[in-house]
């Protein structure tokens, strides 16, 4: 743009030149200079001069930006690919008291806070600071000794440390923290089920892990069925009764069971699920034994079998739709190198 305006202003003060010529009147360059048609077209092109800086800044400001959402992009799909090896989990003020989770199954929880952060931008970091605390802290390992440090503001609002210009927001951010750390506030006592309903977390003997809208979905199926109160000694008397008259090996009358455990505030809570009774063993040692139906058993296990279904079928999307755009994008770059390639031998 400044090459051709230039051009523009020479060939303007030729032609004022020549035409003075014409007019028996040989115009000096200073009164070229000096006219007033000059002086707008100079006028113009400082002024056109300036819109190209800004447009220039503006772009070179656009560019860092982008390099930068790059960066955080990358930096965030290592931590949602990445084997992870160690979660731990604590209390901005008190992590030399913190939680390293064991149960292996739950790690898949942390790197799904990577897949689904969303940028924020109502905040910068600094205002988040203002209007916000510090909820928890997670520290996450991978298996090339990365450590990634989040921080777990109240409302689900993330920052993580190796990305201090952005601030995100990952729905249940706080899952883990509330699943491991006990409360610092007092919860009021509640029933069994209600407790099991408010669990972020859930793990079954079978390594498949469960989040709190699923919970509330099998609390609530639980607290439909019409309950039976019953002891092991009933349950193992009717087991025993039924392995004479339909199993070979009268001995092994138990029949096979799978057992979830609830994770609430730092406090455990196990349930296991036989053929027709559920056990339930409370934070505070104490079991209960109930007898259902083949059907309640069935139904309950329906509502985790449609969760982990659906979780599958969304995985497999996401993997078909990540195929297919590295495909695209992969055609995208031989046709380029193509028609580059051919350009090249045309010019030869």
């Amino acid at each position: 743009m400044k090459k051709k305006m230039m051009r523009f202003i020479l060939l303007m003060t030729t032609l004022l030149m020549v035409t003075g010529s014409f007019t028996g009147c040989k115009a000096s360059k200073k009164k070229v200079l000096e006219s007033t048609y000059y002086k707008e077209l100079l006028s113009k092109y400082n002024k056109l001069e300036k819109e190209n800086k800004k447009l220039k800044k503006a772009s070179d400001t656009e560019e860092e930006r982008t390099d930068a959402e790059k960066r955080a992009e990358k930096f965030l799909a290592k931590i949602a690919r990445n084997q992870l090896v160690r979660v731990e989990v604590g209390y901005p003020d008190q992590m030399e008291d913190s939680h390293y989770i064991e149960e292996a199954e739950l790690y898949q929880v942390a790197t799904n806070l990577a897949k689904n952060a969303k940028r924020c931008t109502e905040f910068t970091p600094e205002e988040l600071k203002k209007s916000y605390k510090v909820k928890y802290i997670y520290m996450i390992y991978d298996e090339d000794n990365a450590i990634y440090e989040m921080n777990v503001y109240d409302s689900n609002y993330v920052t993580f440390s190796d990305l201090p210009k952005y601030v995100y927001y990952i729905p249940d951010a706080s899952a883990l923290g509330d699943a491991y750390l006990k409360s610092k506030i007092s919860v009021p006592s509640s029933t069994l089920l209600h407790t099991l309903s408010e669990s972020p977390l859930m793990v079954d003997s079978k390594k498949n892990y469960y989040e709190n809208s699923t919970i509330c979905s099998l609390a609530s199926c639980m607290e439909k069925v019409k309950k039976q109160k019953s002891s092991r000694e009933k349950a193992v008397k009717e087991w025993k009764k039924i392995a004479k008259t339909e199993s070979d090996s009268p001995a092994d009358y138990e029949p096979n069971s799978v057992t979830y455990t609830f994770f609430h505030h730092g406090d455990y809570l196990t349930v296991t699920l036989y053929d027709r009774y559920i056990n339930i063993l409370n934070a505070d040692g104490k079991r209960i034994w109930y007898r259902v139906t083949k059907t309640d058993i069935f139904n309950i296990k329906n509502v985790l079998k449609k969760d982990r279904e659906a979780r599958k079928a969304s995985a497999e999307n996401q993997e078909k739709n990540g195929t297919e755009t590295t495909k695209k994008t992969d055609e995208k770059k031989s046709h380029s190198k193509q028609i580059e390639e051919e350009s090249i031998i045309s010019n030869e």
